[in-house]
């Protein structure tokens, strides 16, 4: 596909456009979050033999109408597509899909049925791409507001484990967090593997209990469309100066948002759902032109949430994410107050510490709780 191609298609409307008057509406902000990396048995000592059928190799060269295919399964749609030399972005009806040659990361959230496509995903990597091996998987989302109102396989933390080990060999799983408060499950597989010699890390941060003016900002009362809202909110000014963004407004209001830098395989995520009896907004990327704790800041002023988690993955060879990893471990977000924080070592030697904050008290909050309780 050409460098920084943008195609639209016409807007479908949003989680929203349909919510009823009750005041029992509820929409679940939080998403379900699949990264999968590839390999092929066809590879060996660095060498590559390509397959048989000709399969390129690359998971790019699965056809469009196989992403809408899968979507659907999942029980969203893509709404705008854009690439780049590295990579395929798209702007989905419920959250994100990103495709390199060998990565799929795969974001939804509301009552989606993320899990239920991972069967379809394995076929088409293997049948357009060569690729029969999964190489790592992780899976993770924050407790679910309402896991009553999920699908039946995903009310539960241990019902995705065991439907992910009918796929998956020599799995880990993880609890992050307080049982009694907000909290992060992570569910992990990998093949042995050569040691990644080049960077790699992610940023994602939570975010809940926004203010009435940010989240006033993420409608259409405020805003003519995706792109009037990214610069209104200031979302345009959180990544490095260059990037490529495309997004939606929905309507009546709801935002979510892709973004690629330039010449790299470095992108950018982020959704927001602005009703005030459950707003949430989430910030994904593995960008590294600006220092992440910093990059955390920009989002923090952005958004300004009452609480918050955050988790960061790096390997060894990424000095930034390392550098924040341990300026999380030592130093407090200015203005709020950390109520937990974790280190874990993966069985891939990545780390990942996992921090948890509340706004310090002020004038007008009511409290520092500690987060929800639900599951």
């Amino acid at each position: 596909m050409p460098a920084q191609t943008a195609v639209a298609v016409v807007p479908v409307a949003g989680p929203d456009k349909d919510a009823p008057a009750s005041p029992d509406y509820f929409f679940e902000g939080a998403e379900k979050l699949l990264e999968v990396w590839f390999g092929s048995s066809m590879e060996v000592d660095g060498e590559t033999t390509l397959p048989m059928n000709g399969a390129s190799l690359s998971l790019r060269s699965i056809p469009r109408k196989e992403w809408d295919d899968l979507c659907d399964i999942a029980a969203c749609r893509i709404l705008h597509a854009m690439s780049n030399s590295h990579m395929d972005s798209y702007v989905l009806s419920e959250s994100s899909l990103f495709v390199s040659d060998r990565r799929v990361i795969l974001k939804t959230c509301g009552s989606t049925k993320l899990l239920a496509t991972i069967s379809r995903l394995l076929e088409l990597a293997e049948t357009y791409s060569g690729l029969d091996q999964v190489v790592n998987v992780y899976y993770s989302r924050k407790n679910f507001s309402r896991p009553d109102l999920q699908p039946k396989l995903h009310r539960s933390f241990d019902s995705e484990m065991d439907y992910l080990d009918r796929f998956f060999d020599e799995s880990n799983a993880y609890c992050l967090g307080s049982m009694k408060a907000d909290r992060w499950y992570l569910y992990t597989s990998s093949l042995p593997q050569a040691p990644i010699t080049c960077p790699d890390h992610t940023l994602e941060i939570l975010m809940t209990e926004m203010p009435q003016h940010v989240l006033d900002l993420f409608t259409r009362e405020k805003c003519v469309d995706g792109p009037d809202c990214t610069k209104k909110t200031g979302i345009d000014r959180i990544m490095p100066a260059g990037t490529a963004i495309h997004e939606e407004l929905f309507d009546p209001c709801g935002y979510s948002m892709n973004a690629l830098v330039p010449d790299s395989d470095k992108y950018a995520t982020i959704h927001v759902t602005p009703e005030t009896a459950f707003s949430y907004a989430s910030f994904e990327t593995n960008q590294d032109h600006i220092c992440l704790f910093a990059q955390t800041k920009r989002v923090l002023e952005c958004f300004q949430p009452h609480k918050f988690l955050l988790t960061i993955f790096s390997n060894e060879h990424s000095e930034s994410a390392k550098a924040t990893q341990q300026q999380l471990w030592e130093k407090e977000m200015l203005g709020y107050r950390r109520t937990s924080i974790q280190f874990v070592r993966l069985e891939t030697d990545e780390t990942l510490v996992y921090a948890h904050y509340v706004r310090k008290f002020n004038h007008g909050s009511s409290s520092e709780d500690e987060g929800e309780r639900s599951e």
